[in-house]
């Protein structure tokens, strides 16, 4: 129903799952009881985006849940200066149209990049690539070298101290609306060779926007948190996060070590004329040293590109596109909200 845009329609039939358990019928099974706890986390969702936060509190209590995003998040009203120490930087036309266009073609829904590397698989691990700096294999090689001199002019040191560059893509279809999980950007090899107990961040961020905003699809939200600390502890004021809607060509930095991801899509308010899909490059800005894997035949995180892939082939390089020069995108004010969390009174277990 919600990817259709019948938010009225799945609301009566959340509400009816749970009216059979007010009234002992699903009691038993456990397949019906989890139909149970998915029909109030949807609820729940629904309730947040649309500021019932009353009632949304209740199922989330139900569902044994003690905290939530809060409010000035799942309204997107982000009203408050951004902190000096919140490393945010949005910037716009500062890439090569025609370059950015080529991009989007070549990663259309059939790109051999995405059958290559099975992005459509249920149990898909994380996968990246590599880019050495000056590389020039392929589109997204040349996107990279674009975006260097904007990333000179908002982090210089990082541009200064770069050694690797990470990329990877994500496309999202009209029934995918349901965002992205919040994440650290970490080393990934080295993350699970450690079984998680080392953590490692690129020095920047970055997501390039190869679509324009859309209903169907949250905004990417960006939050001060880091690993196992707050902005409180390290003396850098309160958490605040913000929100970036795509547009593109708009290029978004933030600092590698932060908490951020993207939130659900909210389809019932999409019109005839918004795009359909979601198309983003995901990029990490390393400036210490970090080991590659070599290409094969399963994707895997940070793995050198074999120049004779196929999938290399698909991304072939655009055409007459001039070297980048000086960094000419326009900076976007950025604003914040706070708290990033807030407490759900009452949790229980059993949902």
């Amino acid at each position: 129903c919600r990817s259709a845009g019948d938010l009225l329609g799945e609301d009566r039939l959340l509400r009816q799952c749970l009216n059979f358990q007010e009234r002992g019928r699903v009691r038993q099974r456990a397949v019906e009881a989890e139909a149970v706890r998915t029909a109030r986390f949807y609820l729940a969702l629904t309730g947040c985006q649309r500021g019932h936060f009353e009632e949304a509190d209740s199922h989330l209590a139900r569902l044994g849940l003690s905290v939530r995003l809060g409010e000035g998040i799942w309204s997107e009203e982000m009203t408050e200066p951004a902190p000096d120490m919140f490393f945010v930087r949005v910037v716009d036309d500062s890439l090569p149209s025609e370059l950015v266009e080529h991009a989007q073609r070549s990663l259309h829904p059939e790109s051999t990049y995405w059958l290559e590397h099975r992005y459509e698989d249920q149990d898909l691990a994380f996968f990246s690539h590599a880019h050495l700096p000056g590389q020039d294999l392929h589109v997204i090689d040349q996107l990279i070298e674009a975006l260097r001199p904007t990333l000179e002019a908002v982090a210089p040191e990082v541009a200064r101290n770069l050694t690797m560059v990470e990329w990877w893509v994500h496309h999202r279809r009209r029934d995918q609306w349901h965002g992205h999980p919040l994440h650290f950007d970490t080393d990934e090899q080295l993350l699970r060779t450690s079984r998680g107990s080392c953590l490692r961040h690129p020095a920047v961020s970055s997501v390039v926007y190869l679509c324009d905003n859309s209903p169907l699809f949250g905004p990417t939200l960006v939050t001060s948190q880091r690993p196992r600390r707050s902005e409180r502890d390290d003396g850098r004021g309160p958490d605040c996060a913000t929100m970036v809607h795509p547009r593109t060509g708009r290029a978004l930095f933030f600092d590698g070590s932060y908490l951020h991801g993207a939130l659900p899509g909210r389809p019932w308010l999409a019109g005839p004329g918004d795009p359909e899909r979601r198309l983003n490059l995901m990029i990490g800005w390393w400036t210490e040293p970090i080991s590659v894997l070599p290409p094969g035949d399963l994707p895997g995180p940070l793995a050198s590109v074999d120049p004779i892939a196929p999938w290399v082939k698909a991304l072939a390089r655009a055409p007459g596109v001039p070297r980048a020069g000086p960094c000419r995108g326009a900076e976007a004010e950025v604003k914040v909200t706070s708290p990033i969390w807030r407490d759900i009174p009452g949790a229980v277990s059993g949902g």
